[in-house]
């Protein structure tokens, strides 16, 4: 995800500005699951982009999900790759009911999910909606999964040859299923069978096996809106239109959403909730996860996020400035200088290389367990 915080936050308060009156309005809270390789709480990434809201959002609670009690970066970082997805999905079911967050949430929130934190949110929603979600917003998502792994394509750095290697060792064994969270919504186009029968996940939270879970449907259909944001220029998610829930067909062309034995079947509720017209598919400009902040403002703030809300519809309390559950409190002073901009951009380099180096190390061990 990559914006630049400090540049950014001026340009969108003066266009909530432009478009608001100062009247004390409240929103409805926003929930956020981060995607691969991210944390919670990234000043660089989710961080600022939670500082943003709050500015847009005032007195909103909005809290970025994690899938442990740890509040330590590196691990939060590992489990975007490592580790059983139904059960951090699990475990943010737990979170969100807790006493601390669930009062703010119980009336319904904004769900944003980006790249995987979208499906995961989508399976939040099906297996457990409570606290419900209102609108579920997804940015580059995986929906219909993934046929290779995700950004990289035409990348030959350590990192992608470790984890080309772990999804070509038998993807669907047990082993892998378990604790490689891009193999878990990895859909093999020549091995359909095999993943129905071994898929950890995405083949139960998309309910193509026989047995149909109706509780899935029920409620997603609880939705205001489902929108799928695709970017258009994404080269990181093969097949890119799995982020509107479309595939490709045995000569692995595109199909769309509404060619899907999933839609015509509605296994989900996709059809009956694109007949109610509260399916939305939007393209944002540029490349995966390079977020565009004009595209964002107009297209998914204004029509989802900044709908006011009765006492009557969310009573949940929040007038606490301490919101947001994360440990993220740092404000950006404006009239920081580019020397000073400098330097935190060299301090951030070095330690996202230290992180990689670590997470390296990490996949080294992971598969020398497999090949052991």
């Amino acid at each position: 995800m990559k914006f630049n915080k400090i540049h950014l936050m001026s340009f969108l308060i003066e266009a909530f500005v432009a478009t608001k009156t100062f009247a004390k309005t409240q929103y409805r809270p926003v929930v956020i699951w981060h995607g691969m390789g991210d944390t919670c709480c990234n000043e660089q990434s989710i961080g600022g982009f939670m500082d943003i809201l709050k500015e847009l959002l005032p007195d909103t609670f909005i809290h970025s999900l994690m899938v442990s009690d740890s509040d330590n970066e590196l691990i939060e970082r590992k489990n975007s790759y490592f580790g059983n997805v139904n059960q951090h999905v699990d475990y943010v079911c737990d979170r969100l009911r807790k006493d601390d967050v669930y009062p703010y949430l119980k009336d319904g929130f904004n769900a944003i999910g980006f790249s995987q934190g979208g499906q995961f949110l989508r399976a939040y929603t099906e297996r457990c909606n409570d606290p419900p979600v209102y609108n579920l917003i997804t940015y580059g998502s995986q929906h219909n999964g993934v046929s290779s792994v995700p950004g990289c394509v035409d990348d030959e750095s350590d990192f992608c040859a470790r984890m080309k290697f772990l999804l070509s060792s038998n993807v669907y064994s047990s082993f892998i299923q378990k604790n490689v969270v891009q193999a878990q919504y990895f859909k093999s186009i020549d091995n359909y069978d095999e993943y129905l029968e071994k898929s950890l996940f995405l083949a139960d939270v998309n309910n193509e096996r026989e047995k149909k879970n109706p509780e899935y449907k029920e409620n997603m259909l609880k939705l205001n809106k489902f929108v799928m944001i695709k970017f258009s220029e994404d080269q990181s998610v093969i097949p890119s239109i799995t982020s509107w829930f479309g595939w490709v067909n045995d000569f692995e062309e595109p199909i769309p959403m509404n060619e899907t034995l999933s839609y015509k079947e509605d296994w989900i509720g996709l059809q009956t909730l694109d007949k109610e017209n509260k399916l939305d598919f939007l393209t944002s400009p540029g490349e995966h996860m390079n977020i565009d902040i004009e595209f964002f403002m107009e297209n998914v703030f204004h029509p989802y996020l900044d709908e006011p809300v009765n006492d009557d519809d969310n009573n949940g309390d929040n007038n606490d400035d301490s919101d947001d559950d994360s440990d993220d409190d740092s404000d950006d002073d404006s009239s920081s200088n580019d020397d000073d901009d400098q330097n935190t951009d060299d301090e951030d380099l070095d330690s996202f290389n230290l992180k990689n180096k670590k997470a390296n190390d990490y996949f080294d061990s992971f598969i020398m367990r497999i090949q052991n």
